[in-house]
């Protein structure tokens, strides 16, 4: 049985057309009538253990395991009471979220009562609980209490294992409570699940899925209708964890689109020929935002070291830094520059005169590149 749930009518109505409870029923009144009845006299729940108290979910407090109260698996009856904050006076924000914990998938919702009864063979699993409300608490006034005398810790393995999320695009992802917790929507802007943020441990990407490690809820998947989404949410996500403080919903633009820039010295080690772009020296320094084509000439008896100019010093000699707009300084090593001779031929490090060229292998969170830059390398003696 389920009372204040979706599609039940509502305990409180109206000032002259509502439902109360009335010694043991439940009656619906019209002005100074009651027009209907629901006799509740000869309900009869048994019981052996019993506990009442009270939660307070503040705004928005997302995924609270209820846990009966701390009675575990065997709860036979649970009545949930909610009182809403006076100054919360649009009635459509006054609502509590519900999950049972073997479906997070699917979300219930109940305003300002639920009952749920159960038995020995079919007890009433566990619930997590949300206040979709960032700006005002609820109190919950909860009774439970079990039919025998049944006891044991309730230990959430099915979250453990994963819970997934399928068809979605970064647009789907909202602050809830900024510094505190996201929500994951669906297309028509409901809310699938809440995350908090101190929860997730680790995020890790692979196509198009994104997995979240939930200290609370487990294993989250995320599969994104393209590539292109799961990249740009992997990207938001990890903005998000590490500036708590930003608003997604404010977040303009919310994708990155942009490619890391490359901050080229003025000159080669700041001490030898200037670093070009297109051939031109006037503005030095450069940077990839310019453009894509640069050069320079270095000598490698003065630069190399044991005659040899390695992909490190390369680096050193002709990149100041290397930033994103989104993702901040870019550290980069010898993986992420590659050397070709006069030939087009790959090689690892350059040991003789001649022209070379380079290009890079920088990639930010979002996976925009800088596949198109080229740097033009003659290697004197």
């Amino acid at each position: 049985m389920c009372i204040g749930c979706p599609g039940n009518t509502s305990i409180f109505g109206n000032t002259s057309q509502y439902i109360k409870i009335q010694g043991s029923d439940f009656v619906a009144i019209e002005g100074v009538n009651t027009v209907e009845r629901l006799l509740g006299g000869d309900i009869r729940i048994p019981y052996k253990q019993l506990l009442k108290s009270r939660v307070i979910l503040k705004a928005g407090q997302a995924n609270y395991l209820l846990n009966h109260l701390g009675l575990g698996d065997n709860a036979t009856f649970l009545a949930i009471k909610a009182t809403y904050n006076a100054k919360s006076v649009n009635e459509e924000d006054n609502y509590v979220d519900y999950y049972f914990y073997d479906d997070l998938t699917s979300r219930h919702s109940f305003n300002q009562l639920i009952v749920l009864t159960g038995n020995s063979q079919n007890r009433i699993q566990q619930l997590y609980l949300t206040n979709p409300n960032s700006k005002y608490s609820v109190v919950l006034d909860v009774m439970v209490a079990i039919i025998d005398e049944e006891y044991s810790f309730f230990n959430d393995v099915i979250n453990q294992s994963g819970t997934s999320f399928v068809d979605l695009s970064v647009t789907d992802i909202h602050t809830h409570v900024v510094g505190e917790s996201i929500v994951i929507n669906d297309k028509n802007s409901k809310p699938l699940i809440y995350l908090l943020l101190v929860n997730i441990s680790s995020i890790e990407k692979d196509g198009d899925v994104i997995t979240i490690d939930d200290t609370s809820l487990g294993f989250i998947l995320l599969k994104f209708s393209t590539e292109y989404d799961a990249n740009q949410a992997f990207s938001l996500l990890n903005y998000i964890l590490e500036n708590q403080n930003i608003d997604i919903d404010t977040l303009v633009p919310l994708t990155d689109d942009d490619s890391p820039i490359i901050y080229f010295n003025s000159e080669v080690g700041n001490t030898g020929d200037y670093i070009a772009f297109d051939g031109s020296t006037a503005s030095v320094p450069y940077d990839t935002s310019f453009g894509n084509t640069f050069s320079t000439t270095i000598s490698i008896s003065t630069y190399g070291t044991g005659g040899i100019l390695t992909k490190n010093n390369l680096i050193d000699l002709l990149i100041d830094v290397v930033d994103d707009s989104r993702d901040g300084v870019i550290s980069i090593t010898s993986s992420n520059i590659n050397i070709f001779n006069y030939s087009q031929a790959s090689v690892t490090s350059i040991s003789s005169t001649g022209t070379y060229s380079l290009s890079f292998d920088i990639s930010d969170i979002a996976q925009n590149n800088l596949s198109g830059v080229t740097f033009s390398l003659i290697v004197t003696t």
